[in-house]
């Protein structure tokens, strides 16, 4: 069946409600022939079959055994898929994923903004579907339980991906010598002090144009982008679950210099003002 019925969108509220949902035997993408973006994360893995999509602009054909990390509001064009494709989704809710950057999962999003998937081996296949079934039955209960129930089980499945990805495809070392390897880190350090992209050229001893040019070349995305989606990220995860933190609370924790300039800054990356999100209007 290849329509244009959006099933995870359909399924928001149940992914809202649950933090995860498991979706097996997925015979179908959810949008054929026009420009998709999903506002969950997305964890894909293919049993057999194949898909060919634009994902960002550019050509990606998923095959068996391939899995693929999917961001919030990427873009995903889903030209055709053969007759027996099949495949598992494991679709998580926006505060879950929120709580998961705060572990530094974004550390692995300059690879896959790049390389949205790679190929499992057999065992790794097998070892793959025992924790998504695992989570698969811990999800069907989680709408009753807290996220606290479901949230390890979630970190862990994503840990073993990024652990297979690198056994993989060996980037682990090749990685360390390119500048973007080490900016999240240095982002993760240093980002309540600085958000301006110059501060993190000098601490790579380079020049602002060479260093910028470089990190757009390696991840796609310029690196304002970059420490822009690290604070934005902390921003959101505060504004949800710190209830008991005012707004100049949490601009402080952040280290902006006062309530105002934390707000111009959410607004101008966001559309909306802190307060709006806190509440739910975005």
């Amino acid at each position: 069946m290849k329509g244009n019925d959006n099933f995870i969108m359909e399924m928001t509220e149940e992914i809202n409600s649950k933090g995860v949902v498991v979706i097996d035997n997925v015979r179908r993408m959810p949008v054929y022939g026009e420009p998709y973006a999903s506002p969950h994360y997305t964890i894909s893995i293919n049993h057999r079959g194949s898909v060919c999509t634009e994902y960002e602009g550019e050509l990606v054909t998923f095959e068996q055994h391939n899995i693929a990390i999917v961001y919030p509001n990427r873009t995903l064009n889903v030209r055709s898929s053969s007759d027996d494709y099949q495949a598992t989704l494991v679709v998580v809710s926006e505060r879950l994923y929120e709580r998961l950057a705060i572990l530094n999962i974004n550390n692995s999003r300059f690879h896959y903004e790049q390389h949205p998937h790679f190929t499992l081996t057999p065992s790794q296949y097998a070892d793959v579907m025992s924790l998504v079934e695992a989570l698969r039955i811990v999800s069907r209960l989680s709408a009753s339980l807290p996220d606290d129930f479901i949230f390890p089980q979630l970190h862990i499945l994503l840990q073993v991906i990024d652990t297979f990805r690198i056994e993989n495809d060996g980037l682990n070392a090749s990685a360390k010598g390119h500048i973007s390897s080490r900016l999240y880190e240095a982002i993760i350090k240093h980002y309540k002090e600085h958000r301006d992209v110059e501060f993190y050229a000098n601490l790579f001893c380079l020049s602002p144009k060479y260093f910028s040019t470089s990190i757009k070349r390696e991840t796609g995305h310029s690196a304002n982008y970059w420490i822009q989606q690290h604070v934005i990220h902390i921003s959101k995860t505060l504004l949800r679950t710190e209830h008991k933190m005012s707004l100049q609370e949490i601009s402080e924790r952040l280290g902006f210099p006062d309530l105002a300039s934390f707000s111009r800054y959410f607004k101008r990356a966001t559309g909306i003002t802190p307060s709006q999100y806190r509440h739910g209007k975005g």
